[in-house]
């Protein structure tokens, strides 16, 4: 993304003219940078994150459609959408920028509200093929029980959170004695357990204006959540009330009443274990500086085991300043 929410630009083309006038029609919605040679494009690209390359065929030190060929065989710059505008006006040529991998050809003379009008459409086009991209992994990630987002998209979401230094909180839930319930209960009530507390933490999210935040399953009984850290606490408070009051539902009025389930340890032993919480562990954001998404999740599993000595639903939330 570019400055100010602006997505960024780049214009190469050695001809001043048709450069000013391209920045003049396009400089009050997009970030501009601009580019003369093969060589200006490469250290720009380096240098900036740009959504969209309008290219001239004939640049000083390289051939336009060649250069074009190249971004679409780098795994970095093969997605970058590449506008020729150019004064090679025939049809054998603009066969050919299409053939090297450009989404439009436009010849010069141009008019300004006509490239203005292309360049906005390619620019939603290749926004809703990321975001269908995006949806089709998040499709093959799912978890089959939820339904969420798994590994692959959680580890992703969290490389995100540090590259971008959002303000955020991320959290690692975990349910406690559950496996006790399964083995008394069975598996599909165990079933339904993960997904009575998948479905909390959507109502939790929901109910504190926090829908679009990252929520992913792990597997078993283990979840992810990435949010604004302005909105963790209410978000917390509001997944213990219901998790503390839903989770009695799911058990025999014996065991509720008693407040317990009898079971047998590993040695064979009968022992009373406790009914099923939710312990989570956080990191602050904010307050604890991080260089990877490892280390979150280092940190998260380190507060979680925290949060599990306490009794009943909790959290231990991670604040120690970095500086």
């Amino acid at each position: 993304m570019a400055l100010n929410g602006k997505k960024r630009i780049l214009i190469a083309d050695a001809d001043l003219l048709s450069t000013v006038t391209l920045i003049g029609a396009l400089k009050d919605e997009y970030h501009i940078v601009t580019a003369k040679t093969g060589a200006d494009i490469s250290r720009q690209l380096q240098k900036n994150s740009v959504n969209l390359v309008i290219l001239e065929t004939a640049l000083p030190d390289i051939d336009g459609f060649e250069l074009c060929r190249q971004l679409k065989l780098d795994e970095q710059s093969k997605e970058l959408p590449v506008v020729f505008v150019t004064s090679l006006n025939t049809v054998a040529a603009e066969a050919k920028g299409f053939e090297a991998g450009a989404v439009e050809y436009i010849t010069k003379p141009f008019n300004a509200p006509t490239v203005k009008a292309r360049i906005k459409n390619q620019l939603a086009l290749s926004s809703a093929i990321k975001e269908l991209q995006r949806l089709n992994q998040l499709a093959l990630d799912a978890n089959p029980n939820t339904g969420l987002p798994g590994n692959t998209s959680i580890l992703n979401e969290l490389h995100r959170v540090v590259e971008a230094g959002e303000a955020a909180c991320a959290i690692y839930a975990d349910l406690d004695n559950f496996k006790v319930f399964n083995d008394t209960y069975g598996f599909a009530q165990g079933d339904e357990i993960i997904n009575f507390t998948a479905n909390v933490i959507k109502v939790a999210l929901q109910a504190n204006g926090c829908g679009e935040a990252f929520f992913g399953h792990i597997g078993g009984d283990d979840f992810v959540l990435v949010l604004p850290v302005d909105k963790y606490r209410a978000v917390v408070e509001e997944i213990i009330r219901r998790i503390d009051t839903g989770i009695p539902e799911f058990y025999s009025p014996e065991d509720v009443a008693r407040g317990y389930v009898l079971a047998a340890n590993r040695e064979g032993l009968e022992k009373q274990h406790p009914l099923v919480s939710l312990s989570m562990g956080a990191v602050d954001l904010t307050k604890r500086k991080v260089a990877s998404a490892f280390e979150i999740i280092d940190i998260c599993t380190e507060t979680k085991n925290a949060a599990k000595k306490h009794p009943g639903s909790s959290i231990v939330v991670d604040q120690r300043s970095s500086g």
